[in-house]
């Protein structure tokens, strides 16, 4: 959720599970991460771009993009809760982690214009979990692929120290419609589905676990980071419309999110704060907690709404049925600026989860 310090020196587990190396070895330390986590996909990219030959789209957006059957694309996604990393078991019910493993992928898939079809689900569990706990996140997972129309095809099981939840998921987009994030021009407009803040202010108040005095507001934001449910039909009006050149799901957060936007595409942006939508009861419970809503809405993530840009001339909130903002303008050259309720413009700084330099919740 914030910027956090680098994680502390501890000595090597042996590979694999294997036999402990002999004690010289075991005195050899490794320090957390040097450089954030986009800086590694970047590194990673780099190395394996040259060998992607048959990938419609590779490394860099929110799914891989691959030829399917005939008019179709195959999307492919993978994403990974892992115990004190995405959540702490005393936040989160079994059931609602399940639920919330598969919803993360779908809304990747969604971020492409598409809607999920396979899911191939791992799970790493430690000896002493109770076989009851993984049947409840199974629950979850099943509850809400059936609402998705997503088939669980299969996965495996691993013991592991900690528990962890790792899903891979196929969709399908029209072929040439996918979304990428990779098409925002300058002069585009830049627009958000629903509102943002929720999940994250949902989250603070699990995690500060003070008596407010909004309980409906504030299970209500909760439910929002326990349970996200992915925007895959708002997704499908977007790409069949041709509505957007360019689109990502909020998971990290508006800055970074909106970041990986404008690296892709080579540009800057600009956005205003007075017209970002933030909830009444968002507003209401940051308070409470001594946060500040904007801080909150710009950096804390997991919403899982559509940030996607537009051509200027195009009418979008005529053009779609639900909900849409429009939060700002893609600039020429680089860096994204906010302009403040004051109407003074500054640079914004990327301030969302980052698993090298952000604090576990």
């Amino acid at each position: 959720m914030g910027r956090g310090e680098a994680v502390t020196q501890r000595t090597l587990d042996p590979p694999f599970g294997g036999s402990n190396p002999p004690a010289p070895t075991r005195k050899i330390l490794w320090k957390a991460m040097d450089i954030s986590e986009a800086e590694l996909i970047r590194w990673i990219r780099s190395l394996a771009s040259p060998f992607q030959k048959k990938a419609l789209v590779g490394i860099g957006d929110d799914a891989a993009v691959i030829k399917g059957r005939e008019g179709y694309s195959y999307l492919f996604t993978t994403d990974t809760l892992v115990e004190n990393v995405h959540f702490r078991w005393e936040f989160v019910h079994p059931y609602q982690l399940g639920w919330k493993a598969l919803a993360v992928n779908a809304s990747d898939i969604a971020a492409m214009g598409g809607y999920p079809v396979f899911a191939l689900v791992t799970f790493g569990i430690p000896t002493s979990f109770l076989s009851s706990r993984v049947k409840e996140v199974y629950k979850g997972l099943v509850d809400l692929s059936t609402r998705l129309n997503l088939e669980i095809s299969g996965g495996d099981i691993v013991r592991s120290r900690i528990f962890f939840i790792s899903i891979s998921v196929v969709g399908e987009v029209e072929a040439g419609r996918a979304v990428l994030r990779s098409g925002a021009k300058p002069g585009d407009s830049v627009y958000l589905t629903g509102d943002i803040g929720r999940a994250a202010t949902g989250f603070l108040s699990l995690k500060e676990g003070k008596k407010l005095h909004l309980p409906s507001a504030t299970d209500s934001l909760r439910r929002r980071w326990l349970m996200p449910f992915p925007r895959i039909k708002e997704a499908r009006e977007i790409a069949m419309g041709g509505v957007a050149t360019a689109m990502i799901d909020l998971s990290d957060g508006l800055s970074s999110d909106l970041y990986h936007i404008l690296e892709e595409s080579g540009v800057g942006a600009e956005i205003w704060e007075k017209n970002l939508p933030i909830a009444s009861e968002t507003e209401k419970v940051c308070h409470e907690l001594n946060r500040s809503p904007l801080e909150v809405a710009l950096h804390g993530g997991e919403d899982y709404e559509l940030l996607f840009t537009a051509p200027a001339t195009t009418n979008v909130e005529k053009i779609v049925s639900f909900q849409v903002t429009r939060i700002g303008k893609i600039l020429e050259g680089s860096g994204l600026f906010l302009l403040n309720k004051k109407g003074e413009r500054k640079k914004l700084k990327s301030g969302g989860w980052d698993h090298f330099l952000s604090t576990a919740p």
